[in-house]
């Protein structure tokens, strides 16, 4: 089965690092003593997820990949359905990127987005991959 999928580098140090900026992150959630209006504020700011702000789209998270370490472009490979994109993806990446982040075109919700690169990652562009292989 073939799907597409925007495809970033950067560079974070770590995967916590990595998936604290890619992924959604919550503020502890407020005990039984709020109000409903201090629990719906609590809702409405939530998650914080620095990614999907600096993109300005929708993004479901259950369609997001966040592939850190020295096997990143290994795995990617194995994903990709031209092998040139893959060779695009490592021109792309400066000698320090450590992560590799996948966005699935489901992860847009059907809305219209134009991906782009943010402050931390490098837009490589959107590929065809086959997840039969997975």
């Amino acid at each position: 089965m073939n799907v597409n999928v925007h495809i970033f580098v950067g560079s974070f140090g770590s995967r916590e690092q990595a998936c604290a900026y890619t992924e959604g992150q919550w503020e502890t959630e407020p005990d039984d003593s709020v109000s409903d209006e201090e629990y719906q504020a609590w809702e409405d700011r939530n998650p914080i997820w620095q990614m999907r702000e600096d993109l300005g789209v929708y993004l479901d998270s259950d369609f997001i990949e966040t592939i850190y370490g020295p096997d990143r472009y290994d795995y990617l490979r194995t994903l990709l359905v031209d092998s040139a994109d893959l060779d695009r993806v490592i021109d792309a990446a400066d000698t320090s990127a450590d992560t590799i982040v996948l966005i699935f075109i489901e992860a847009l919700g059907g809305f219209e987005a134009t991906m782009k690169s943010t402050p931390v990652l490098t837009y490589c562009g959107e590929c065809s991959c086959d997840l039969s292989n997975l």
